[in-house]
């Protein structure tokens, strides 16, 4: 069974390369999805006037998928690091995700939540940058 919430979702995003931070802040209406007992958070994320499709599944571990010219697969997990690809317009790069923090609160009868995942990317042993994320939604 299939069941759809509208929430409002907040994300705050840290981004820390080459000596450099950046950090974005995110406002957007999304939906919290309950499937066959599994919890996603969607939304559409706009910036500089592209948009991207944004997924969160939210079990175990936390998935992070957003499509868009650049495509991104993150699992978050706090007990072994995480392989994935990271498809570009140039090619695919492969990235090793290790997840250093994971704060993970979600009421789905409400629905509401909060997540907080921090990790790092790295690439071929070399650090590519550090990350942080922290999002809320609410119904």
């Amino acid at each position: 069974m299939k069941k759809i919430t509208p929430v409002q979702v907040h994300l705050s995003s840290t981004i820390q390369q080459d000596g450099q931070a950046e950090q974005f802040t995110f406002d957007e209406q999304g939906s919290f999805v309950e499937l066959n007992g599994k919890y996603y958070l969607r939304y559409i994320e706009h910036q500089g006037g592209t948009t991207t499709p944004v997924q969160f599944r939210l079990d175990n571990q936390v998935h992070l998928h957003r499509a868009g010219v650049v495509e991104t697969q993150l699992d978050f997990d706090l007990t072994t690091p995480t392989s994935t690809r990271y498809r570009t317009e140039y090619g695919i790069i492969r990235l090793t995700v290790t997840t250093e923090r994971l704060v993970k609160k979600v009421d789905p009868l409400a629905p509401a939540g909060e997540l907080i995942v921090e990790y790092t990317l790295a690439t071929e042993g070399q650090l590519v940058g550090t990350y942080r994320l922290q999002l809320q939604f609410s119904a």
